[in-house]
């Protein structure tokens, strides 16, 4: 008998091939796949275990606020330039760092240094800098792969300076009522500057503004830390952000001027005018007006001191008075007071006095007119 079946062709030989190797990948995939499984699962677990426990894998970590810190500026100034702009708004920025695992959660921005190197300016104009980034130990939080936006453009003048330049006291507000204030006192006369040299050569006195409103007898010696600015000849303010200011002749740089003012307790004291004369004029004479200059004295001193002296009828009276014994005309002469010796402050202590000496007709006459 004979057989029908013809014998498969090579590529039917091939097919076949192909199907049986794809079914015994299956079935060795499917064949316990519940086992298979929970392997996996665990092979992943324990190679997280692994990878946790081998702190000194690195990762990479965004550490953000870093401080930055402009170095060199002695160096660029011994070079004769200066930064004006662009390091205003210069406070943190943001890397990325390689970290060993081990430290990985506590690294921050505490540990790492960014730095502007303003030394590799070489000429005035603007300029653009690269920010540079490490970490304070290398062992313990690795390297910084990159620093975020690492430019900084700046503006660079040349560097000038300016020697003794005067201090002024700007004066403003009243003195309170009952206080007198001694001339103020600066503890520095006149200051050196340097800074950008197309504003430091336009700067002509330094000015303090001092407030008198506020001086109390509480507070005396009265003295006051102020800030201060500059101005030009035509009384301009000038822009000193970039002013090193120095004591003349001195080396460490100021940003404040300490004023001192004594202030004392005062009051006003007439002259008593029925004091300053002795004698009687001429025959057919008489005293047609005594004027006195000034007609009260400023006295300052303690409060105990200056007590008696505001009592009623408080007076000041002269050494020795104006003799106009027989005299026909006027007769002015200066006359010491006897003032008291435990005050601050005496405004005067001699008063001009003037005696009027006329006949007695025309004293008569301008008394009658004058009721």
């Amino acid at each position: 008998m004979m057989k029908n079946d013809a014998a498969p062709s090579p590529a039917e030989q091939e097919k076949a091939k192909k199907q049986s190797v794809g079914r015994k990948m299956l079935q060795a995939v499917t064949h316990n796949w519940g086992w298979k499984l929970v392997s996996f699962i665990l092979a992943v677990c324990l190679w997280g275990v692994l990878i946790t426990q081998d702190t000194s894998l690195p990762r990479t970590k965004t550490i953000e606020g870093v401080r930055v810190s402009v170095t060199n500026a002695a160096v660029l100034r011994s070079n004769g330039l200066i930064v004006v702009s662009g390091l205003e708004n210069l406070d943190t920025i943001d890397l990325r760092a390689s970290e060993p695992q081990k430290n990985y959660n506590s690294a921050s921005a505490s540990n790492y240094v960014a730095r502007l190197d303003v030394s590799q300016i070489q000429t005035a104009g603007e300029q653009t800098l690269k920010i540079t980034a490490t970490a304070s130990s290398s062992a313990q939080y690795g390297t910084v792969l990159e620093v975020i936006n690492p430019d900084v453009k700046l503006v660079v003048e040349e560097y000038g300076s300016l020697a003794g330049v005067p201090v002024e006291v700007r004066r403003s507000g009243e003195i309170p009522a009952g206080i007198y204030a001694t001339s103020v006192s600066r503890g520095v006369e006149s200051v050196d500057i340097s800074g950008p040299k197309s504003i430091v050569e336009q700067a002509a006195r330094c000015v303090v503004e001092y407030d008198q409103s506020a001086l109390s007898l509480n507070n005396t010696p009265n003295t006051v830390s102020l800030p201060f600015f500059f101005e030009d000849a035509e009384g301009n303010r000038l822009d000193s952000t970039n002013f090193t200011v120095t004591p003349r002749g001195q080396v460490s740089s100021i940003q404040r001027i300490t004023l001192t003012q004594n202030v004392y307790a005062m009051t006003r004291v007439k002259v008593d005018e029925n004091s300053l004369l002795k004698g009687e004029p001429a025959e057919g004479y008489a005293v047609s007006n005594i004027r006195v200059i000034p007609t009260s004295i400023t006295l300052a001193g303690s409060e105990v001191a200056i007590a008696p002296y505001r009592e009623e009828g408080a007076a000041l009276f002269p050494y020795d008075p104006v003799d106009i014994s027989g005299q026909t005309r006027t007769v002015s002469q200066l006359l010491y007071l006897n003032t008291p010796g435990n005050m601050d402050y005496i405004s005067n202590n001699t008063v001009q006095v003037v005696v009027t000496i006329l006949p007695e007709e025309f004293v008569k006459l301008s008394t009658d007119s004058n009721p």
